[in-house]
């Protein structure tokens, strides 16, 4: 179980990282802009997902993304469940990936109203509860750690908390992105957006690795 749970979260940060590369070298090749969206933003990942030569990729690779997050909910709760540690993994991700879905559905639907405030809350309500999601894992497997039923270098217990810590950065600065009446800045939402989703993946790499090296306690 546990190496199943370190290659989904490989997956989790190596699918994702790709359709993005992908579909932002097709947006520079097809329009002549040059930019780096994570400090400029110029433009955003709806946008770069979205066009006509770029959504047929940036679908499917989220939809991929999609599946393998659900797995990979599925088997931490088990992980834990197996560790006596009771969660909501379940429910949390099952939640988490319906919003994804919604945003995917959503997108490139240019011409409706309906379609792009769906896709809005869709992108909100999957930022929530992602920070929610990577929390809530960061705080069981202190749990864990602490009553010694596993062990693992505390190192990584760091790495995921100035993860999250930067993750509440980013959404205290865009909140106000929320409010439909306040004209937020779209170049600092778009670097916002970026730089978040990067972090939502950047956190499956140490737990890619931290999972490869964890230690179960033996009941003698």
């Amino acid at each position: 179980m546990k190496k199943e749970i370190s290659l989904y979260s490989l997956f989790l940060f190596i699918i994702p990282i790709v359709t993005l590369i992908t579909c932002h070298n097709m947006y520079e090749s097809y329009t002549n802009v040059k930019t780096i969206p994570f400090i400029d933003g110029k433009i955003s990942i709806s946008l770069v997902g979205r066009q006509d030569y770029t959504i047929w990729i940036f679908k499917p690779g989220f939809f991929f993304y999609m599946i393998i997050s659900i797995l990979f909910y599925l088997k931490i709760s088990s992980y834990l469940i197996a560790n006596d540690t009771q969660n909501k993994f379940k429910i949390y991700g099952f939640v988490s990936n319906f919003f994804l879905c919604a945003y995917i559905i959503a997108l490139g639907n240019r011409d409706s109203l309906v379609y792009e405030t769906i896709r809005r809350l869709a992108i909100i309500l999957y930022i929530a509860t992602m920070y929610i999601n990577h929390l809530y894992l960061a705080k069981k497997l202190k749990f864990l750690r602490s009553y010694k039923k596993i062990q693992f270098n505390i190192m990584y217990l760091r790495i995921f908390y100035i993860i999250i810590f930067l993750m509440t950065i980013l959404i205290i600065i865009g909140l106000p992105w929320v409010n439909p009446l306040f004209k937020y800045p779209d170049q600092l939402k778009n670097i916002i957006e970026w730089n978040y989703f990067l972090l939502v993946i950047i956190f499956y790499l140490p737990l890619s690795i931290m999972f490869l090296n964890i230690k179960e306690k033996v009941n003698i």
